[in-house]
């Protein structure tokens, strides 16, 4: 996995590692012995790593990534609620909020999947805005297995990415779905051998990373408005009127054409 596991900055128990490297910060859950699988806590470590991220303008793209031979196999099922109690479903709720935040986070986000994405974990690459696959990838939405339910938000974003015959499909069996098949219905941006995984992402987040930042931003809030298929509400087109202001009014839109003309490489800023 090259860049995505090596020489970075533990939080806490280790359970998330954070890297930082030419505008792009790399984020690695770290519970290989439970297919890193998720606990409050390292929901938590998730969502503070993420404020942090959108507070800092020098970070341009987020790579989230799993130690081991898997991404993330869900939710940690000695943490969940005993059915029919008062607190039975907070665990899909904290789930939720962490792909939520993903889905607005200001920079892009790229999950790299290098093995099994089970669950809350599918869910959680499934928010990102692009998902990077080995061919050893394994994808499952397997809550009909376990006599549970994803959230709404959650099926909703399953449903937006491959389509509701496919979703169906998913949720109703809830098998494995291999990383040939998760390409082929739209599940996978791209898929890789896995010597090959880490640093083919490490090349493309670095490509995002080094062009316009307000420019990027702009697109992801733009393409998420659009794909959520209604028609705009008053406070989404004043959103995207207000993101499109922004970036021809900046410097870097000068900048940008200035650089071609020039046949030199762009010096953006963000302002």
């Amino acid at each position: 996995m090259g860049i995505l596991t090596v020489g970075c900055r533990a939080m806490g128990a280790e359970e998330l590692i954070v890297r930082e490297r030419a505008g792009v910060t790399y984020v690695l859950l770290n519970r290989p012995e439970q297919r890193n699988a998720l606990t409050p806590d390292l929901i938590d470590r998730l969502l503070a790593e993420m404020e942090r991220v959108d507070a800092d303008p020098d970070v341009h793209v987020l790579v989230l990534s799993g130690a081991g031979d898997a991404f993330c196999a869900g939710y940690d099922i000695n943490y969940l609620e005993s059915p029919g109690t008062a607190g039975a479903g907070a665990e899909r709720d904290h789930v939720d909020e962490v792909c939520s935040r993903l889905r607005v986070l200001r920079a892009p986000t790229i999950a790299v999947v290098n093995g099994v994405a089970s669950g809350g974990g599918c869910d959680l690459a499934v928010s990102c805005d692009l998902r990077f696959a080995s061919e050893e990838a394994r994808f499952a939405a397997p809550p009909a297995r376990l006599g549970i339910l994803y959230s709404p938000e959650g099926i909703a974003r399953l449903t937006a990415l491959v389509g509701p015959a496919v979703a169906k499909e998913l949720f109703f069996g809830g098998e494995l779905v291999d990383a040939a098949r998760a390409l082929a219905i739209g599940l996978v941006n791209r898929v890789y051998p896995g010597e090959r995984l880490g640093e083919e992402t490490q090349h493309f987040a670095e490509t995002v990373a080094a062009n316009a930042p307000l420019s990027v931003a702009a697109s992801k809030l733009i393409v998420n408005l659009l794909a959520e298929g209604a028609p705009l509400t008053e406070e989404a087109a004043a959103a995207i009127e207000e993101a499109s202001l922004r970036v021809w009014a900046s410097e870097d839109a000068v900048e940008g054409p200035r650089a071609f003309r020039e046949r030199r490489a762009p010096r953006f800023t963000g302002r």
